[in-house]
Formats: C-alpha cells, sequence, structure tokens
C-alpha cells in the first residue's frame, strides 16, 4: 500500500469515527418522531371505522359514483402496472437471472411481494378515501374490497407477464373495467358484503396462479418496463416528472417507428407555418396527447354529471393542466435547448409563437367542454389558467437542487425546490379560488 493509499484510508477511517452519534436523542426525536407518529396517525384513520375520523357532509359522491370512480382507478392501476412490469429487472440482471442455474420463480418472489403489498396498501387507502367522500358506513368490507382489488390488479400484471394470451387479454379487460364503471356510475350498487367476497376469491385464486409460475415469466417481459421505472425513481428523488414523461414520449415514438418524410410545399416558405407543423406531426406520431385529451374530456363530461359546479371546474382545472402540459411538450423541446432556436435563426417570440398553438387548442377544448357542461365563467378560468400555468412550467429554468431546505419535525423539507415546483401548477389555485366567484 502506497503512502497516498494509506493516507487516504486513515482519513475515510477519521471521517467515520467523526460521524459516530453526531446526533442527540432530542435531534432524533424532533427530525423522525414527528414523522412517524403523522404516519401512525394517518394508519389508524385509514383502518378506523367511518363514525371515528374526518367526515364529509354533505357526501360528494353518491355510492354508484363511488364505485364507478373506484373501477376507473382499478382500470388505470392495472395499466400501469402491465406498462411497468411489475416484476422487472435490468438487462445485467436479467443475463444473470436465466444464464445460472437457479431457480428464477424464487428471485422474483420477493419484488412481487413487495408490489402485492403496496397494492393492498393502496387499495385500503383508495377504499377510504371513496368512503369518506360517499359517507360509506361498512368501512371493514369496503377494506377488504380496496385490499383484493390492489393484489387482484398485481396478480393480472403478472399473468400478462408469464403468458402471452395473458398480455393480449389484458387490454380488453381494461376496456371492459372502464366500460363496467360506467354502467355502475348509473345504476344501483352490488351489496358490499357480496362484492367483498367475490373479489377476494378472485384475487386469491390469480394471486396464488401467478406467484407459483414465477419461473415462467419471459426474458424479454423482465427488462420491458426497466427504463420507466428507473425513470420514475429519478423523478421521485428530484421531484421532477419530467423524467418519467420522457421516457413515456420514447417509448411511443419507438413503438410508432419509422415514419415516411413528406414534403410540405405549402409551409416551405413561411417559417411560423412550418414550426407549427412541426408540432402537429409530432403529436401525431405520439398520441398521449389525443389520449389524454379524450380522456379528460370525458372525465370533464361525467364529473359535471356526479359532483357540485365548483368541484366539476376543479376537475376541469386539473384535466386542462394534464392536457395543455402534454400538448406543449415541443414547446419545452424549444425552449430548453438554446442550440436550437439559434439554428432556426428566427424570432424567439415567432418561435413561442408557433410552439403555443397546439397547447392553446387543447386548452380552448378543455375550456368549452368545461363551459357547456359547468358555466361559461368556468370554461374562460380553465381556458386562461390552464395555458398561463403550462407555459410558465415548460418555460421554467433548469432546477437547482441545491437551495435552501429546512429540517422539521416531520423530516427535511426542500423549501426551495417546493417554489420551483410550484412555478406554473401554483396559478391552479389561483383559478380554483377565481371559481368560487
Amino acid at each position: 500500500m502506497t503512502t497516498d493509499e494509506m493516507s487516504s484510508a486513515e482519513l475515510h477511517r477519521e471521517l467515520r469515527r467523526r460521524r459516530v452519534d453526531t446526533e442527540s436523542t432530542v435531534e432524533r426525536m424532533s427530525i423522525w418522531g414527528g414523522g412517524v407518529a403523522s404516519m401512525t396517525a394517518i394508519a389508524l384513520w385509514v383502518l378506523s371505522g367511518r363514525a371515528t375520523g374526518l367526515t364529509v357532509a354533505p357526501p360528494v359522491l353518491s355510492a354508484s359514483s363511488a364505485t364507478g370512480v373506484g373501477l376507473v382507478v382499478a382500470a388505470a392501476a392495472l395499466h400501469g402496472v402491465r406498462i411497468v412490469g411489475p416484476v422487472g429487472t435490468d438487462a445485467a440482471t436479467t443475463h444473470w437471472l436465466i444464464s445460472a442455474p437457479l431457480d428464477r420463480g424464487a428471485l422474483l418472489r420477493g419484488r412481487a411481494l413487495a408490489w402485492s403489498g403496496a397494492f393492498v396498501v393502496l387499495g385500503v387507502v383508495v377504499a377510504r378515501v371513496l368512503a369518506l367522500v360517499a359517507g360509506g358506513t361498512l368501512w371493514w368490507p369496503l377494506a377488504v374490497v380496496g385490499a383484493a382489488a390492489g393484489a387482484l390488479v398485481v396478480a393480472l400484471a403478472l399473468l400478462g407477464q408469464q403468458s402471452r394470451r395473458w398480455s393480449s387479454a389484458l387490454p380488453v379487460v381494461e376496456f371492459g373495467t372502464v366500460f363496467l364503471a360506467a354502467a355502475a356510475a348509473v345504476t344501483p350498487p352490488a351489496p358490499v358484503v357480496v362484492s367483498a367476497a367475490v373479489l377476494s376469491v378472485a384475487a386469491v385464486a390469480a394471486w396464488a396462479t401467478a406467484v407459483s409460475r414465477l419461473g415462467r415469466i419471459r426474458r424479454v417481459s423482465l427488462t420491458s418496463g426497466s427504463d420507466l421505472l428507473a425513470a420514475g425513481w429519478v423523478g421521485v428523488s428530484f421531484f421532477d416528472v419530467g423524467f418519467l414523461v420522457s421516457a413515456l414520449e420514447s417509448r411511443a415514438l419507438r413503438r410508432r417507428g419509422a415514419v415516411r418524410s413528406r414534403s410540405r410545399g405549402w409551409v416551405s416558405t413561411r417559417p411560423a407555418g412550418a414550426l407549427v407543423w412541426s408540432d402537429v406531426v409530432r403529436h401525431r406520431r405520439n398520441v398521449m396527447m389525443p389520449s389524454v385529451l379524450a380522456v379528460g374530456s370525458g372525465l370533464v363530461v361525467v364529473g359535471s354529471a356526479v359532483l357540485t359546479p365548483y368541484w366539476a371546474g376543479v376537475l376541469g382545472l386539473v384535466v386542462g393542466y394534464v392536457a395543455t402540459s402534454a400538448a406543449s411538450i415541443g414547446l419545452r423541446d424549444v425552449m430548453s435547448d438554446r442550440a436550437i432556436r439559434f439554428a432556426l435563426a428566427l424570432p424567439d417570440r415567432m418561435v413561442t409563437g408557433a410552439f403555443l398553438v397546439v397547447p392553446s387548442l387543447a386548452a380552448l377544448t378543455v375550456a368549452v367542454a368545461v363551459g357547456v357542461t359547468v358555466s361559461w365563467w368556468s370554461g374562460l378560468v380553465v381556458g386562461l389558467t390552464t395555458l398561463m400555468a403550462a407555459v410558465r412550467s415548460r418555460t421554467a429554468p433548469p432546477r437547482v437542487y441545491d437551495g435552501l431546505a429546512v429540517v422539521t419535525m416531520f423530516g427535511m423539507v426542500p423549501v426551495d425546490m417546493i417554489r420551483q415546483l410550484l412555478r406554473g401548477p401554483g396559478l391552479l389555485l389561483v383559478g380554483a379560488v377565481l371559481l368560487l366567484l
């Protein structure tokens, strides 16, 4: 060992000695005690009955509407879990799992149990929230329904990884669940005890079958969602959903494949028209924005029928912001890269205005839907607020992660990060206040 290596090793040991017991018991209790106490309180509230805890009077949703919302959440969860795996590994781990003489099912069982436990908890929480807003009283049967639905979602996704037939059938299951949700929203709900019993039997049977066949998961299924999982974890760590959105956009473009280039003579002499057409073609090849716009408009129409006018307007704000953000991907790419704007050799106002055409049309579509179903004032507020929020969000400077942070009893609070995250979405709060008028 050289002298430099010895000095670095001694320095490392010295730093480790200094880090031992640097926090007192009071500091640990102030940092961790509040978080543990709050999470315990939330868990006790979730597991408590309808007679205790927070109440909502009068109920926001009817029992039928709550059932439909629960089915839509289950279909969305199944779609998301099916895309990311759920059981997945990176390419290197998959290579060793398949080439080594080991029981692949035993190696993957821990991940399957972790996903199942997480979705069981999520199902119970969703059931608790729906019971709260709908005034449900039979809490424990509803908790069983939520837990069984979460386990069934994971089991179906695992079966899709193991069999091509199940993989082809899952989109049909999702569509059928959405159709069933629409029917359940306008019909009397089934007895809760019967629903809990049926879902429990189906969840146990599907989950046992899926876990017993983990060794049959295909190689391509193990790595299909690794990019999305990595992007999701990075986005959570850096408080930036853009990583996941970029990964979804790249996957959608790869799925569309290569396209044939076409000349557009009517825009060859009009730079602004060429920029607008390039943004339109982007969304023709990437179906994310049309899908979000269609589903969001449907949610606004349904929400206006089952919610109060104010909450229907708030739902329009959220839907409008999501749809406008999905439509302003071109604006984000242009504003984030100065070299592209320099290469275009056009005024910044012309470039910005050209890439605002598609987001403006998306905001206008949602505003018209809100104006027709709720009121003209709500439509005006939704259209203007969502467009301004999306523009401020897409034109924000790069994130800075070394800003001000405050240590509280609930842990570290990144104040500067929260300030950066509110650039854009913070205007939705202003829109919600205006809807009160």
